[in-house]
């Protein structure tokens, strides 16, 4: 088999594992976060092929920092992942701070962008970060705001009466007649909205046509309301992750 690069994206609410060859991902799968035996099944399926390196990068440190011990006593090729080992200039006051998936998906985005000298990321989790990056001035930051499923759920947590919904597929666009489908009216509309006006604003930001990406477990979501304007790139972290690897394979 030829040899291949295995990465893991360690996000909030899971662990994300793909394998590719030749820069395409040929499997993927996702991980509990603390649950070792789904690990442990994991590299039973991808983890034993002979890997170029495995790019590990992450935003939750405490689980990052287990599974980036884990996978060192299983191969001698792991790369813990940081800003700088992403080649783009990074714009921030302060790079160390910056959740690194945000500027790998950013960079991935550059790639895949094309002749567009501006990308514009949209990366719908736990939290959905909006981005801009430009081929001259590089990783620019961008937004921070709550998920879909954060803001229905704070919802439940931060008031007497109000239940936790799942806000799932085409949203609403009548009023609720009821209290959950009010909520879900209002969430998944809030949701929409803001993405909406960040992306506007950033647009204006880059001061030329930006290409427009989503990834994420909403991304897809988001997609289907932005209709044709925007690409959804389900993995995206992880293609940039795989980029860096084939990048320092080759140095």
């Amino acid at each position: 088999m030829k040899p291949s690069i295995l990465a893991i994206d360690v996000g909030n609410s899971s662990i994300k594992w793909g394998l590719f060859s030749q820069g395409i991902l040929v499997g993927n799968q996702r991980l509990d976060l603390k649950e070792t035996i789904s690990w442990e099944d994991a590299w039973e399926k991808f983890g034993r092929d002979a890997h170029k390196s495995i790019m590990v990068c992450g935003v939750v440190p405490d689980v990052l920092h287990r599974h980036y011990e884990w996978l060192k006593s299983r191969c001698s090729k792991v790369k813990l992942v940081t800003y700088v080992d992403v080649p783009v200039k990074i714009n921030l006051e302060n790079p160390g701070l910056a959740g690194i998936d945000r500027i790998v998906a950013s960079f991935a985005a550059l790639k895949l962008a094309g002749q567009n000298r501006a990308v514009i990321v949209v990366d719908a989790g736990s939290a959905v970060t909006v981005d801009l990056a430009t081929i001259e001035d590089g990783f620019l930051g961008g937004a921070i705001m709550p998920g879909l499923k954060l803001m229905a759920r704070s919802l439940n947590q931060y008031t007497a009466q109000l239940p936790e919904i799942s806000v799932n597929g085409q949203i609403s666009q009548v009023a609720g007649t009821n209290t959950a489908q009010a909520i879900s009216f209002g969430v998944g509309n809030a949701f929409l909205g803001g993405v909406d006006l960040l992306v506007k604003k950033l647009e204006t930001q880059a001061g030329s046509q930006a290409k427009l990406f989503f990834t994420g477990g909403d991304g897809q979501l988001l997609a289907d309301h932005f209709h044709s304007k925007g690409e959804y790139v389900p993995n995206l972290v992880l293609n940039g992750l795989s980029l860096i690897g084939e990048k320092i394979a080759n140095e």
